[in-house]
């Protein structure tokens, strides 16, 4: 009897997903002041906790914070001590980054650019860290330019899914509705794409490890790459 429900339910994901879509982008660029927003009421304020869970996973002190976004994460490592360069796409991300770290009476080194093509010497940074990225990252041409600017022995730190645990009322009902309804799961799944950017990052001179950060309010699955030559 349930079968009949299968297609309207995948025809309203797939609705979603593409509305959803729409409203990312629309964070990224015009919308960029409500991104902070919208990221703590969406992850009940979780969404900076799993971006920290890169800083004791990093090597060295020269670090570049690709696809920055507002700067979040870039104070995060200022404060941890690090010698921090942002890099994004988005220029309205890349203002409202640069009005965060002024605000906290830091000056900021920001550049606006494509992962492709970052703006920086070869073996820059020693290490490198990306959370949430969107497919970008699974670019070929993204993972050479994040080699090149490493140093050898530097480290690729992806944090790229993540999932509330139903800790309270309004976490089961986020829980429900992105698992039950949008169809996400928050985990890595074993699928032909992840498959294939494993294969990339190997190619690349790149050594994956999978980690996990997890507490009682959600958990971030993690990418550390290290490489290798």
């Amino acid at each position: 009897m349930a079968k009949p429900l299968l297609l309207p339910l995948r025809l309203l994901r797939l609705l979603v997903t593409s509305l959803l879509r729409l409203a990312f982008q629309a964070l990224y660029y015009p919308l960029a002041p409500l991104y902070d927003k919208i990221a703590e009421i969406a992850f009940l304020g979780q969404w900076a906790k799993w971006q920290r869970a890169v800083l004791p996973r990093l090597v060295g002190k020269q670090v570049l914070d690709l696809g920055c976004g507002t700067g979040t994460l870039y104070l995060e490592l200022l404060r941890w001590g690090c010698v921090t360069t942002g890099v994004d796409a988005s220029a309205p991300m890349l203002k409202q980054a640069q009005r965060k770290i002024r605000a906290a009476g830091k000056t900021p080194a920001l550049a606006l650019a494509k992962a492709y093509k970052l703006p920086f010497p070869d073996e820059t940074f020693t290490s490198v860290v990306c959370t949430f990225p969107a497919s970008y990252i699974m670019e070929p041409e993204t993972l050479l330019e994040v080699v090149r600017v490493l140093y050898p022995g530097g480290k690729l730190i992806i944090v790229d899914t993540a999932q509330l645990h139903p800790f309270n009322r309004r976490a089961r009902f986020l829980l429900w509705l992105y698992t039950q309804v949008l169809g996400y799961g928050g985990r890595p799944s074993d699928n032909t794409g992840y498959g294939r950017f494993d294969l990339l990052l190997r190619e690349v001179g790149l050594l994956r490890r999978d980690e996990m950060f997890e507490d009682e309010q959600g958990e971030a699955h993690i990418i550390v790459a290290i490489k290798v030559w």
